[in-house]
């Protein structure tokens, strides 16, 4: 008899061995491979969630500020060795030589203002697309978000509403002052465009159709004047206003590339919280979202306060409602805004009556 009942004991330990393998089996099966529910969502979520679209966009307008600011650096240094008279008493014994050297000094002086222009052009649209992108891109991981999957406890869902609700309103404060940024930009690069290519064309006309005599003396005294409202209207083109669009691009360009990051971090940091589980633990940013907002709202401000600094302007949301007003009356600010730059009736009211009598043929640009 108690050899029967060891035997039987010794088949249910067994089985229970067997059973107790079966079971771990299973349980690592399980442990090793995320719910069926996240499969989509964990495909879609790789770690990479800023588009490749940002930075490509943040280089192109980078590199476009660099050219411009390369193409107005030690202009006047320029201006000053191209048309300065030494050459010209060099040259005095050969009057066709002299005459040919200047021509060519006064065409290159209009070629570099159109290129100037060209270059403000560039980078007005490079950032232009920048700004707008960066909206978008915002926007996009924003997107990211909602696809979370939606089986979540309730007590959850209604702390993930709040936290996205959070979000969107941050996406609107930051593209508001993404506008704000494209508005100044735009408008100083703008006017600088059309105060480069208004002076060149001036230059050009002058020059092709007023039918300059070209002797030592109008030389002399047309470079002199070229020279001295050459620096003067560059000055005024590429002075302050330019220097602070130019803070404005490289702060906003800075505060973007945070703040993607930190919506990248968000991201993550949700997915890491769904995925493993543990909301107690891994999900208690939920359960304050405006905390958790609170740093990106406060580079916001941050931003805004730059800009009332640099600009001068009070708050700078002001410029949007003038915009619209001067929009509904068809002027754009910067249309006209190279009027400030060029003196009235230039080149007419400048010229003395000594050097009008070089040219055989004046008449109205």
């Amino acid at each position: 008899m108690l050899v029967v009942m060891s035997h039987w004991s010794y088949i249910a330990l067994l089985l229970l061995c067997v059973a107790a393998t079966l079971q771990s089996i299973e349980s690592s099966k399980y442990a090793s491979k995320p719910f069926s529910r996240h499969d989509k969502w964990t495909q879609t979520f790789n770690g990479e969630y800023i588009p490749i679209q940002f930075y490509n966009a943040m280089r192109s307008a980078e590199a476009s500020k660099q050219s411009l600011q390369n193409q107005l650096r030690n202009f006047l240094e320029q201006l000053q060795k191209n048309l300065t008279t030494s050459t010209l008493l060099s040259l005095i014994d050969n009057t066709q030589q002299n005459t040919e050297h200047q021509l060519t000094k006064l065409y290159e002086l209009s070629v570099f203002f159109y290129t100037a222009a060209d270059v403000a052009r560039f980078f007005a649209r490079d950032s232009e697309i920048f700004f707008e992108i960066a909206k978008n891109s915002s926007y996009t991981l924003l997107l990211q978000l909602r696809q979370i999957p939606a089986t979540q406890p309730t007590a959850i869902k209604l702390l993930l509403t709040n936290y996205f609700a959070e979000m969107e309103f941050f996406h609107v404060m930051f593209s508001e002052v993404i506008d704000e940024a494209l508005e100044y930009t735009q408008n100083i690069l703008f006017a600088t465009q059309k105060t480069f290519t208004y002076y060149a064309d001036v230059q050009r006309f002058i020059l092709q159709n007023w039918k300059f005599k070209c002797d030592i003396g109008c030389c002399k005294e047309y470079m002199e004047f070229s020279q001295l409202y050459s620096s003067q209207i560059f000055k005024c083109a590429a002075g302050h206003g330019l220097d602070v669009a130019f803070d404005v691009f490289a702060m906003t360009e800075l505060t973007s590339k945070y703040v993607m990051r930190q919506l990248e971090f968000r991201i993550q940091r949700l997915f890491n919280c769904f995925y493993f589980g543990n909301y107690e633990i891994r999900c208690k940013f939920l359960q304050n979202a405006e905390r958790d907002f609170e740093l990106l709202f406060s580079k916001i401000e941050e931003l805004e306060i730059f800009f009332d600094i640099k600009i001068k302007n009070g708050r700078v949301s002001a410029l949007r409602v003038r915009r619209q007003a001067q929009i509904e009356e068809g002027v754009l600010t910067g249309v006209k805004s190279y009027d400030a730059c060029i003196p009235q009736d230039f080149p007419h009211s400048q010229m003395h009556q000594s050097l009008k009598r070089c040219f055989y043929n004046i008449n109205e640009y």
